[in-house]
């Protein structure tokens, strides 16, 4: 009975000393040569940055390059490289807007019909597994991918911005393409919510776009209704409704708009807004203590060295 008892106490112990689960998030780069020669190793000032920064694993929520330059093969292709050899840890992307749904911006040359590069984006960088616990793709949109550590849940969904891609469809087929943006919404919203179950300690949900900035316009987008309407404000309801029915921290790491800081939602919703887009030359370590009632998600900057505050 006493040996019980100690091996009890032991595993309690040991529990509360745990080291809260820690990743490293950023998106919106690089842009330019400056924060391109800060990724890239060995002496770039944010690889070095990494290097010295414990993480489980390294995600970047799109946008692999800037909106004025070209969607060519070689530009994603180099920049995709770059991004994803900036840690020894496993690296999970997400696609933005710039890497595939603006790729048909008249400033642009050579333009792309955007359907075709999303078509490259998933069969070049959304083909093979990563080394992370329990980790899946959703068949059906192979960019979507989930794992689980520490009983903490982990997704990613292709939510990107320029209203979640119905803005400025100027080469595809528009039927066609909000065709295509209709059965992405159903595959996202049947990911996150299969992945879900009240007994997860805690849930990150990666995207790209900023889903909480103000809308152009106020409507949902249905069936009948696929332009002049809001491509967020379903997955805005879905989330609030998901936030209020599981007791446990959900945080949303999103990239697209040029704000850098974390802050809890009026739903109970963790917002973390990332570095990037030519403004915060960062990555942001995160650190979950599901112990903290109060303050689960702590964000870091790794260069500035500081800890990320609230969203004015």
């Amino acid at each position: 009975m006493l040996k019980i008892l100690f091996i009890i106490m032991l595993s309690t112990a040991f529990l509360s000393s745990a080291k809260p689960s820690q990743f490293l998030v950023y998106g919106d780069m690089p842009y330019s040569h400056i924060d391109a020669d800060m990724l890239r190793k060995p002496s770039g000032l944010l690889y070095q940055a990494v290097q010295k920064t414990p993480h489980d694993f390294i995600a970047h929520v799109g946008d692999i390059k800037s909106g004025a330059a070209p969607c060519t093969n070689a530009i994603l292709e180099e920049n995709y490289a770059l991004i994803s050899k900036i840690s020894h840890q496993p690296f999970i992307y997400t696609p933005g807007d710039n890497d595939w749904t603006d790729c048909d911006r008249k400033s642009l040359t050579p333009r792309y019909d955007e359907l075709e590069r999303l078509k490259f984006i998933r069969s070049e960088f959304a083909r093979s597994a990563v080394k992370l616990s329990h980790y899946e793709r959703q068949t059906a949109q192979p960019e979507n991918q989930t794992w689980l550590h520490n009983n903490i849940r982990f997704i990613t969904l292709h939510v990107v911005g320029t209203n979640n891609g119905r803005r400025q469809i100027l080469l595809s087929d528009k039927k066609q393409a909000r065709a295509q943006i209709n059965i992405r919404d159903d595959h996202n919203v049947t990911w996150l919510t299969r992945n879900l179950n009240p007994n997860l300690s805690a849930a990150v949900i990666f995207m790209q776009a900023d889903i909480f900035v103000n809308p152009q316009y106020n409507k949902s987008c249905t069936q009948s209704r696929q332009k002049k309407c809001d491509g967020f404000k379903e997955y805005k309801a879905l989330l609030n409704d998901i936030a209020q029915k599981y007791d446990f921290p959900i945080l949303i790491s999103h990239g697209d708009t040029k704000a850098f800081c974390l802050s809890k939602r009026p739903s109970g919703l963790w917002q973390l807004n990332g570095p990037g887009d030519f403004q915060y030359l960062d990555v942001a370590q995160v650190s979950i203590d599901i112990e903290n009632k109060v303050t689960p998600f702590s964000v870091r900057a790794l260069l500035a060295d500081k800890v990320i505050s609230d969203c004015q």
